[in-house]
């Protein structure tokens, strides 16, 4: 029996190469490089003359001397015998020591240990500027410019699968490092390359899989699997036979392209779509014997390269082999024009806020914190509140310094929201509902505005009939002054609104007014309590627009998409900055991207753009946020302006338990040209 199963295992391979290597075209080499004395080479790059395409060079690790300078034509101009070196990444325009320098980080082979070179423009000599010593022995090395902060991080990987990511600083005469996060990737850790627009890491794990994680120190340990090897799968093949070795991403403009991998024992390169990371197809390399490391550049640098240069090892001649891309868009029907610039710094247009201050850890570890809401205090706007969902414990207030006021342990407490002026007795008060998963129930309770603290208010336990409560929040009808809870599910997208209801013993009671579904797992959700329009976002779809009114049916229009839009999925929260007559944003978590997508409140919420919240020296940045909430009510002296606030998935400085940050309004008005305007006062909506 076991010789019947490697059989068919045998077969599966066999038979899945072969399909890939008859289906892959074979590209002419243009020419190869002239072979060290050692021919050894590892690790290729393209560094692109910044005036004169046709004086670019070609850059090879050589892993037993050091590093070898080539020309276009393959020949050898400069050896720096260093010590034995691996893979090898550069990046233009890099600050150090007050210069702007073209930077190149070579691995030295099996040690824990980098080595940096620049490149001199005029001569075109390459010369050693520093050393980095790195906490892991690497099998791969490659740069990532954060287009958030203009970080430059170098990345290492160990065969044994671990990962350290490093903080370059140039500010002073040499080159320092910190060390920004650590990770374990996988088993035989083969080779890394980065995508700084996407900002993506790509990790070859041997006979495993293409991996894709976030390049952000802020994301953690989620990743994508790309691709996987054809070994011990034979029900569903891969792409790849056996190892899967070295990677590059050809770079075109708005963040298109192609991410090129090394299929090696199928004797191919294999090619992704740069967005999406669908497999495109393969190629082979004529008189290339196991194309390993690679680099590319899609800018035309001479008539053997019009559209620009791939190149890749050859372990046939202990050097690299030149193709011209031209050749291998023509082949596979790509994008090749050799118009765009290689040394175009790449960033997203997302502008870029920071936090002004933190909430305290919620209680709970893992993944708890999720959704926040600020109650403004009756007579005095310092004394709000924030009060924040932990949803394996329950909810949270903080004080306005970030300080835990109060900690109510009722379960798994998802999403949360407040409305004020809900008759209640002989009085009017502030109502903050919540959805409990552990419960399946709409949660209700009033804030007392003498302790700032919460009191359970509910009537009785409110069941919701929908598979799993998830998303909410809360609508105060312009029409009819009636207050709602609106709760939508975990995983069907099926919406309840309940009409909420004072009893005569003063407890709030809640009532099934409406309901219905959008197909698929939702979560965010917000009220216009002025102009009666629901939002909802539907997490791998977009945001749509609803009627808010009880009788406001399932007729809909979509705001944006993540389709062919401007959000990323997860769609998560949404908030609503209220300006005057009708003005203001709507605001969504664009889970995906760690970003926050800002769209007009009035008309059909145009797009306005996006932003980011990245770190300070003493507050990590924002990423992966589930809920959002926004005020442009003055808070007193700590936020004149209005505040956001929003879940921060990892929170990293120091390492703790997830919490919440909350940015001066200004600081973002300012970063799209938005308006501040402190005139709407949240608790005069449905006073008296």
């Amino acid at each position: 029996m076991k010789f019947l199963l490697m059989s068919v295992l045998v077969l599966s391979l066999s038979l899945g190469g072969l399909a890939l290597a008859q289906d892959a075209p074979e590209i002419p080499r243009v020419r190869g490089t002239e072979p060290t004395e050692a021919a050894a080479g590892v690790g290729p790059a393209i560094w692109v003359h910044p005036s004169e395409p046709s004086l670019s060079l070609i850059l090879g690790t050589d892993d037993e001397l050091g590093l070898a300078i080539y020309d276009l034509e393959g020949t050898l101009l400069q050896l720096l015998e260093t010590d034995p070196l691996t893979a090898i990444d550069l990046r233009y325009n890099v600050s150090v020591g007050g210069d702007e320098i073209d930077l190149i980080v070579a691995g030295v082979d099996e040690e824990p240990l980098l080595y940096f070179f620049s490149v001199d423009s005029e001569s075109r000599e390459v010369s050693q500027i520093g050393e980095l010593e790195v906490g892991i022995d690497q099998a791969g090395t490659c740069l990532f410019r954060s287009a958030a902060t203009d970080t430059l991080y170098a990345i290492v990987v160990s065969e044994d699968g671990e990962l350290e990511q490093w903080a370059l600083d140039g500010s002073g005469e040499a080159i320092s490092g910190g060390l920004a996060r650590e990770l374990e990737v996988g088993g035989e850790v083969e080779a890394c390359t980065t995508d700084d627009f996407h900002a993506a890491i790509y990790i070859s794990e041997g006979n495993a899989g293409l991996w894709r994680y976030g390049a952000e120190p802020e994301t953690g340990t989620n990743r994508t699997l790309v691709d996987f090897s054809q070994v011990g799968n034979v029900a569903a093949l891969g792409n790849f036979v056996e190892d899967i070795e070295a990677a590059t991403v050809l770079e075109l403009a708005d963040g298109a392209g192609y991410v090129l991998v090394s299929n090696e024992a199928a004797g191919l390169v294999n090619v992704y779509d740069r967005a999406t990371n669908a497999f495109l197809g393969a190629f082979s390399i004529a008189d290339t014997v196991d194309p390993n490391g690679m680099a590319a550049v899609p800018t035309a640098l001479t008539d053997d390269f019009p559209a620009g240069l791939l190149m890749t090892t050859n372990d046939e001649t202990g050097a690299f082999s030149l193709v011209s891309w031209a050749e291998v868009a023509s082949a596979l029907g790509l994008e090749s024009d050799g118009d765009y610039d290689a040394r175009t710094d790449l960033s997203r247009d997302a502008a870029v806020v920071v936090p002004s201050l933190e909430t305290a850890p919620v209680p709970s570890g893992t993944d708890a914190a999720d959704d926040a809401a600020f109650w403004v205090h009756p007579t005095d706007p310092a004394l709000s509140t924030i009060i924040g969902t932990d949803k394996t414990s329950g909810l949270v207030v903080y004080d306005l310094a970030g300080n835990i006021l109060q900690e109510i342990n009722i379960g798994d407490v998802n999403n949360v929201d407040v409305r004020y002026n809900f008759p209640l007795g002989d009085q009017r008060v502030a109502l903050v509902s919540a959805t409990n998963r552990t419960t399946n129930s709409l949660v209700i309770y009033a804030v007392n505005p003498e302790t700032r603290q919460l009191e359970d208010v509910a009537a009785g336990e409110v069941v919701s009939a929908v598979s799993e409560v998830y998303g909410f929040c809360m609508y105060l009808s312009p029409n009819t002054g009636d207050t709602y809870a609106i709760i939508n599910s975990a995983d069907s997208g099926d919406v309840e609104q309940y009409l909420l209801s004072a009893t005569d013993d003063g407890r709030v009671d809640a009532e099934l007014v409406r309901a219905f579904s959008l197909g698929s797992q939702t979560e965010g959700c917000v009220a216009d309590d002025e102009t009666g329009v629901l939002y909802i976002g539907e997490e791998n779809a977009g945001i749509w627009r609803y009627s808010a009114e009880p009788d406001g049916g399932e007729d809909r229009s979509l705001v944006d998409s993540t389709e062919d839009g401007n959000l990323t999925a997860d769609v998560e929260g949404l908030a609503i900055y209220y300006g005057p007559d009708g003005t203001g944003y709507l605001i969504a978590s664009s889970q995906g991207s760690s970003e926050f997508a800002v769209y007009t409140r009035e008309g059909e919420n145009e797009y306005l753009g996006s932003f980011r919240i990245v770190e300070t020296d003493a507050i990590d940045g924002v990423s992966g946020t589930d809920g959002i909430d926004v005020i442009s009510f003055a808070l007193g002296e700590v936020f004149p302006n209005g505040a956001f606030i929003a879940q921060d998935d990892l929170n990293i400085n120091p390492v703790e338990n997830q919490n919440f940050k909350v940015v001066d309004w200004a600081q973002i008005a300012e970063a799209l040209g938005l308006m501040v305007d402190t005139s709407f006062d949240p608790r005069s909506v449905g006073a008296e």
